[in-house]
């Protein structure tokens, strides 16, 4: 299944898995990229995730994220137990108000100059910290007091200075989709690159255990969950049910292999609109023609018309990259499809397996979801309650954790 077609299909997963079985979602959030969030829609958000610390639950998950790090990084826990983390913090959000959903940054769209990005501005999450503290002093953020692991401001610290090193491109990312053919090679490649560098390129708090403090950390992972499920409609009935691999102590897991921290199997995440899993994404392309400063010529150009084949949902690329990425509202491994499919066939072969030979793509039509396999063991006991309630408070919820905190960097997990 190709890429683009699976594009098209994630708007369509509001209603993947209806009925199938019990758990299926009556309620769906939308989740966009925040920078297509209208202002009433941002100000909401805001206002919901700024009581969210003012009631402890920045502090409740950065604690559970530090406890556990080891057993959720650098495995194949990575891509399960984060969506069933972020969509724990979304439903809490709910809480808050009904109409509340994650949004997600795509850090790909600002791979060039991430500094750059309107995301990381007073109008949005801030930007560089300043003083000895590093503390952010803009944008959502600013006036914060975080409670874990003790009271203090909200830190960046950029990784070149006051800029930010260019990040992994979207055809790098592209690579990474076309050519992974199960979870295990998927996790290692986005965990390795996209994931690490994002951390490393904002540094502070997003290079400690205790990241989910900074609601950069919430937006990436809402990415980055994103991009698993790109992968997953690549191959409905094969990626939405892989879970090969193993933990951090080196033993194998499957569908029935309990989330760490949490009491349920993987099985209950892979596939979105059951067993709480109730969201979807965007995943749509728009250009609009506003004038952009060309970067060769320093001229003013006209930005060029959208090219959207038949079936397609594509942006138009300036002189093969993405010029003007905060003109460009939509998902960026969808933006270079078209390009990458005029390759050289040698090199659409080594590194685009799966990319079609043209930029015509075929339409996905799915008339119901990917079966849902029997997993589990057959006579075993029930699982143990949930550890997690979002209707409960987040002192209520503090537990001892299974696992003490250790001093593993980011910057193991690429740079």
């Amino acid at each position: 299944m190709k890429l683009a077609s699976a594009l098209v299909a994630v708007a369509a997963l509001a209603g993947l898995g209806a009925g199938q079985q019990d758990g299926s979602c009556t309620a769906t959030a939308y989740r966009q990229e925040i920078r297509s969030l209208t202002p009433a829609q941002w100000s909401m958000t805001s206002a919901v995730v700024t009581q969210m610390n003012k009631d402890g639950w920045f502090q409740w998950f950065a604690n559970i994220h530090q406890h556990y790090f080891r057993l959720f990084h650098k495995c194949e826990y990575f891509f399960p137990v984060h969506r069933r983390l972020i969509r724990d913090f979304e439903q809490t959000g709910l809480r808050y108000d009904p109409k509340f959903a994650l949004p997600y940054w795509d850090t790909v769209r600002d791979y060039a100059n991430p500094a750059a990005s309107t995301v990381l501005s007073n109008a949005y999450i801030g930007a560089n910290g300043a003083g000895t503290g590093q503390c952010v002093v803009g944008g959502l953020q600013a006036s914060w007091s975080l409670g874990y692991p003790s009271p203090h401001c909200l830190g960046r610290q950029y990784n070149n200075g006051n800029t930010i090193k260019p990040i992994y491109s979207p055809e790098f990312i592209q690579s990474i989709l076309t050519r992974s053919t199960n979870m295990t090679s998927l996790r290692s490649g986005i965990e390795m690159s996209l994931h690490g560098a994002v951390h490393i390129a904002l540094g502070a708090e997003m290079m400690q255990m205790f990241s989910p403090n900074d609601f950069a950390f919430w937006l990436h992972h809402a990415n980055l969950d994103r991009i698993w499920l790109v992968w997953q409609l690549m191959n409905p009935q094969q990626n939405f049910w892989s879970a090969n691999g193993f933990d951090a102590d080196g033993r194998p897991i499957n569908l029935s292999s309990p989330l760490p921290f949490y009491n349920s199997p993987i099985g209950d995440v892979m596939l979105p609109g059951r067993k709480g899993m109730c969201f979807t994404y965007d995943n749509f392309s728009k250009v609009s023609n506003k004038r952009s400063l060309g970067r060769r010529n320093g001229k003013c150009i006209p930005r060029p018309a959208p090219e959207v084949p038949s079936g397609n949902l594509l942006g138009k690329l300036v002189d093969g990259v993405l010029e003007d990425v905060n003109d460009i509202i939509g998902n960026s491994e969808g933006a270079v499809v078209q390009t990458i499919a005029t390759l050289p066939a040698p090199v659409l072969t080594k590194w685009f397996p799966e990319m079609p030979k043209s930029g015509e793509m075929p339409e996905l039509s799915i008339s119901n979801a990917p079966a849902v396999p029997e997993y589990g063991v057959p006579g075993a006991p029930a699982p143990a309650p949930d550890n997690f309630n979002p209707a409960a408070s987040p002192k209520a919820l503090m537990t001892t954790p299974e696992t003490e905190p250790i001093d593993l960097p980011y910057s193991i997990l690429g740079d």
